[in-house]
């Protein structure tokens, strides 16, 4: 009885001993191990995402005698995720971005879920056989303390951006987690309601913007894609007028449903009529490849021309128009003659209002309450999330062969476009 009553015990003993060892195995492989980080911080001047970039520039001041032979940003969650940074050190002071590009930089749909902390981090190569390295906070001196980024739909996470962790370090907190309100892309079909836009030859604008952009939305659709259209033709009537900012304006619909990408079709028109072409305008400030493509593939597969408009040209079919200083000054004198409280109008905001207000503070959006009575408010006007928006003359409707060559081939402008952006998501 005595053995087996010893029996028992051990049994037990073995099992709690197990079970507290179990516990504490798992335990502390789940501790992320800390790092040792410097007194100093990099302060962060600026940060944004404009489509699914993530970008940021800062300062640090590492003290005297520390010249490193390479700096990165690194995201921390047990292991290392490094980015590369743009730098240059004069004195004490490294000075840092990720990109000079705003549609360029980290690329925030491939991270997988976890809470990741960022830091700056200084190698200054090898001691004793050892990597050397020197990791220090990036402190948040922006006037946004939180920002929230959702990944394309068919990726399906969420990106809390905030400093809250016990490094007081900016963090990515990633999850799983979708909602049935955002949307990858908006498509801006050019005009509608009352607004027939340009027209030439019995044909108004609106007779090939709308059929162009749903005919894209559904192609994108296929490849599953959630895409939003600003207007719908079965609930905007011909006498109505849709309204550009506001409560589902065309220019803040983007930011309400937090798209990605914005593409607005439109057809040009002149007085001339041998005057014809596709420009695709853009931001300011951008990596042009994407826009090259679109540009190159509409032509290659249409038949389209470039145009051959030299103003605000970058590439061939692709512009990129900021005020000009002319502009501003012709634009503060229209407010005052309409007795419009003046906008904060520079020659650092795009030209069009649906490439400047859909992509924040990046690209110059001004328009914020002060005539709010009468043209309406952009809430997201000083955003730090922005849209990366492109805006297509699709050729000229005042010239035959656009206008015959858009009659004709619809299915080709649209399968360019589509196969233009399925290349540039990489699907």
């Amino acid at each position: 009885m005595k053995k087996a009553l010893i029996i028992i015990l051990v049994i037990i003993l073995l099992g709690v001993g197990g079970y507290f060892g179990y516990v504490k195995f798992f335990n502390n492989s789940n501790e992320i191990p800390k790092i040792a980080v410097e007194e100093n911080v990099a302060n962060i001047s600026e940060y944004y995402i404009y489509g699914n970039h993530f970008n940021l520039k800062g300062t640090l001041d590492v003290g005297l005698g520390i010249e490193p032979e390479d700096v990165k940003m690194v995201l921390y969650n047990g292991e290392f995720k490094e980015v590369t940074l743009n730098y240059s050190q004069e004195t004490n002071t490294i000075s840092f971005n990720i990109s000079d590009y705003i549609n360029d930089g980290l690329y925030l749909d491939d991270i997988d879920p976890s809470d990741y902390f960022l830091f700056i981090r200084l190698y200054l190569g090898k001691k004793e056989d050892k990597d050397v390295y020197k990791y220090y906070i990036l402190k948040n001196e922006t006037n946004y303390a939180t920002s929230q980024y959702y990944t394309m739909s068919y990726i399906g996470n969420k990106i809390d951006i905030n400093s809250d962790n016990e490094y007081g370090t900016m963090m990515f907190k990633v999850s799983k987690k979708g909602d049935s309100n955002v949307y990858d892309i908006v498509i801006d079909p050019g005009h509608g309601g009352m607004d027939g836009g340009a027209s030439a030859g019995g044909y108004k604008e609106t007779d090939f913007t709308y059929d162009l952009s749903s005919s894209i939305k559904e192609e994108l659709e296929k490849l599953g894609l959630k895409v939003k259209l600003t207007w719908d033709k079965n609930t905007l009537g011909s006498n109505d007028l849709l309204d550009e900012y506001g409560e589902h304006g065309r220019a803040v619909i983007p930011g309400e449903v937090q798209a990605k990408y914005t593409f607005c079709v439109h057809i040009n028109k002149n007085v001339y009529n041998y005057v014809n072409g596709l420009e695709v305008y853009t931001a300011d400030k951008i990596n042009y490849d994407f826009a090259k493509n679109l540009a190159n593939n509409i032509v290659n597969e249409t038949g389209l021309s470039y145009s051959k408009n030299k103003l605000f040209k970058q590439f061939d079919g692709v512009y990129t128009h900021n005020f000009t200083t002319s502009e501003v000054q012709a634009t503060l004198s229209d407010y005052e003659k309409k007795n419009y409280k003046p906008y904060d109008v520079t020659v650092n905001s795009n030209y069009l209002y649906m490439i400047r207000e859909t992509g924040g503070f990046m690209t110059g959006a001004y328009v914020d309450t002060r005539n709010e009575d009468k043209v309406g408010s952009n809430p997201y006007y000083n955003s730090n999330i922005g849209s990366e928006t492109y805006l297509m003359e699709l050729g000229y409707i005042s010239n035959d062969n656009d206008r015959n060559n858009l009659i004709n081939n619809k299915d080709k402008y649209v399968m360019a476009i589509v196969n233009s952006i399925k290349t540039e998501l990489g699907m």
